[in-house]
């Protein structure tokens, strides 16, 4: 199975950027560098999305704090760090509660998301 942060990574792409129907690529990237025609971001289906969906909404309903944390970082972008002076923190606990809202994500979905070799 995909790792949890590529899995939050890719559904934050789904569900915040907009495709433009070039993000599967039908040829190479060509010279390093050089401006690419395609986006090569990864994302969900909708399937999956939704199933991340559902396992972040849980989260909110268990622990409000680990939610915020987890939707900051992934849908908003905001480093760790940056929590921590806001909430007036170290950012070694943010860390760590991030890694604990992935971990309850990553429980709620690896029996209902595709295994992938």
């Amino acid at each position: 199975m995909r790792e949890t942060k590529d899995i939050l990574t890719a559904w934050k792409n789904t569900r915040i950027l907009k495709r433009i129907g070039t993000e599967y690529p039908s040829k190479s990237a060509g010279i390093e560098g050089a401006v690419r025609d395609f986006d090569y971001r990864q994302y969900l289906t909708e399937e999956e999305a939704q199933i991340v969906d559902n396992a972040v909404l849980t989260l909110k309903a268990d622990n409000v704090e680990h939610w915020a944390i987890l939707t900051s970082f992934y849908l908003r972008e905001i480093s760790c760090s940056k929590q921590a002076r806001i909430l007036g923190k170290q950012t070694t606990e943010i860390t760590k509660i991030l890694l604990a809202a992935e971990c309850f994500v990553r429980g709620h979905i690896i029996e209902l998301f595709p295994k992938v070799a």
